[in-house]
């Protein structure tokens, strides 16, 4: 049923998740934007940002209302009026979803306000907000932000999403003090790749499927690796390398780069507030930089907390 009013929740995401370039994803459970709308006189777009980061207003340039208004034009209410209120939880480009977080909470707020229950539209008017800021439209982050857990977008071309239930396991990251955008990161990968290369990826993405749904959290950080975009984003994140390392020896059972970086996460399970200061300890000798951490397990999605 429609309403005059809905608040959602959009949480964090961690793409590609090693070998998974552009398929897979993991939601977090926090930290989250929230997101609350309400209807308008048709034609009229307001939003209004909360919080310390600073994200453009205008309805057709915030990846937030850009999404809910691409919803609202898939469900033939091109015309639907809204105000819109952003408090981001996250930096944007940190590397753990942000533009996603706003893409699919304003899209999931405007499904709420619409009365639209259908995910698949969901899903691909948050990827035209993804689109809006990186320049293609990507489905990992917003995968995993709409259907929660470990998704694999197995079939781009039908929009196919497969939903794994993780296990339970800690996920640490650390952000160093700089910004990658999407846009860049993408820039720097190259167009071909060896075959030996894209075999030795293959291998390690079918190993994490197997360790997902075995539910094997040493295995899965086992194969937390990839040969297609981090040997090229790790010149992105100074200091890569060390915090790896030092993760490692702290007790991580895998270490990453979130999305295109600069976030760093490692996976355990026990010693996470350790691992967290290893981390946080090796950016600021190896590349003289301060890094926010925060410690999280898998979550459940984006989801609708009121509506009225």
């Amino acid at each position: 049923m429609p309403c005059e009013r809905a608040l959602v929740s959009s949480p964090a995401t961690i793409a590609n998740f090693g070998p998974g370039f552009d398929s897979f994803g993991l939601c977090l459970e926090s930290p989250c934007d929230r997101i609350a709308v309400r209807r308008l006189p048709k034609g009229r777009h307001e939003v209004r940002i909360l919080g310390k980061y600073k994200l453009p207003n205008r309805p057709d340039q915030n990846t937030a209302s850009y999404a809910a208004m691409r919803l609202a034009e898939l469900c033939g209410h091109a015309d639907a009026g809204f105000s819109m209120t952003i408090r981001k939880g996250m930096k944007p480009g940190s590397g753990i979803g942000s533009s996603a977080a706003s893409s699919a909470g304003g899209a999931l707020a405007m499904a709420a306000l619409l009365g639209i229950r259908n995910k698949e539209v969901i899903l691909e008017a948050s990827a035209m907000g993804e689109e809006l800021v990186s320049g293609s439209r990507h489905f990992d982050n917003v995968s995993a932000a709409i259907y929660g857990g470990f998704t694999v977008v197995s079939d781009l071309k039908t929009r196919t999403i497969i939903q794994i239930r993780p296990p339970r396991f800690q996920i640490i990251v650390a952000i160093p003090e700089i910004s990658v955008e999407t846009r860049r990161a993408r820039e720097i990968l190259p167009t071909s790749i060896a075959i030996s290369d894209a075999v030795c990826n293959l291998g390690w993405a079918s190993g994490m499927l197997h360790a997902m749904m075995k539910r094997n959290v040493r295995m899965i950080g086992s194969y937390l690796d990839d040969r297609l975009a981090l040997p090229y984003r790790i010149r992105l994140v100074p200091g890569y390398e060390a915090v790896r390392e030092s993760a490692l020896k702290a007790g991580a059972y895998g270490v990453s780069i979130g999305g295109s970086g600069p976030a760093v996460f490692a996976i355990a399970q026990g010693r996470a507030a350790s691992i967290r200061r290893a981390m946080v300890e090796a950016f600021r000798k190896a590349a003289g930089l301060r890094a926010e951490s925060f410690i999280t397990v898998p979550g459940p999605g984006a989801k609708v907390e009121s509506i009225g």
